[in-house]
C-alpha cells in the first residue's frame, strides 16, 4: 500500500524542522506516543534506531524507528517496524515563502500475517492517521496546542 498526503503549515521551514527533530516536543504532536528511546545510534542521526511505544484505538503498539535518510531541511527519511508491519514514510519539506511551508509525506506499507488481514479491513485507517498527525503538527506548531488538548 502506497499513498501520499500534503499539509500547508504557516511557518517558516526552520522553524518547522526545529520543531520536528525535537524529540522532547514528540508527544505534543504524535497522538499516542508514550515513549520512545534510543537503541542505536546517535540521536536523529541517519542510521539511528529508537524504540517507540504508542497506544492506538487502545492497543499498545512497540515500534522501531530506523533513521534511513536525513538531508534537512529538504527531506527525511524514516523506517517503521512492529510485528506485521514495514513501513518507510519519506518526508518532503519546501519552503513556499519566507512563512509558509509544504510537507509532504510518501508512505509505504508492507504487511503479513494479522495486519495484512486488517490491511484489507480497514484500508483507510493508515492514511487517515498520517493525515492525523501531519494535522496535529500543524497545530501544535501554529497555534501551541498539544494533541492531548486538541
Amino acid at each position: 500500500m502506497t499513498y501520499t498526503t500534503e499539509i500547508i503549515i504557516n511557518k517558516p521551514r526552520k522553524e518547522i524542522i526545529k520543531t520536528f527533530e525535537d524529540s522532547s516536543l514528540f508527544p505534543h504532536w504524535q497522538r499516542g506516543l508514550k515513549r520512545s528511546r534510543v537503541i542505536s545510534g546517535k540521536a536523529g542521526e541517519e542510521g539511528s534506531k529508537r524504540r517507540l511505544y504508542i497506544n492506538i484505538e487502545g492497543q499498545s503498539i512497540k515500534m522501531t524507528e530506523t533513521i534511513i535518510k536525513k538531508n534537512l531541511p529538504e527531506e527525511w527519511h524514516g523506517q517503521y517496524t512492529s510485528k506485521g508491519m514495514k513501513s518507510i514514510q519519506k518526508n518532503y519539506f519546501e519552503a513556499l515563502d519566507d512563512h509558509k511551508t509544504k510537507w509532504t509525506s510518501q508512505s509505504e506499507f508492507e504487511f503479513s500475517g494479522f495486519m495484512k488481514l486488517i490491511s484489507k479491513l480497514l484500508p483507510d485507517m493508515f492514511k487517515k492517521r498520517s493525515v492525523m498527525v501531519q494535522q496535529d503538527f500543524k497545530t501544535f506548531i501554529e497555534e501551541g496546542k498539544p494533541v492531548k488538548t486538541n
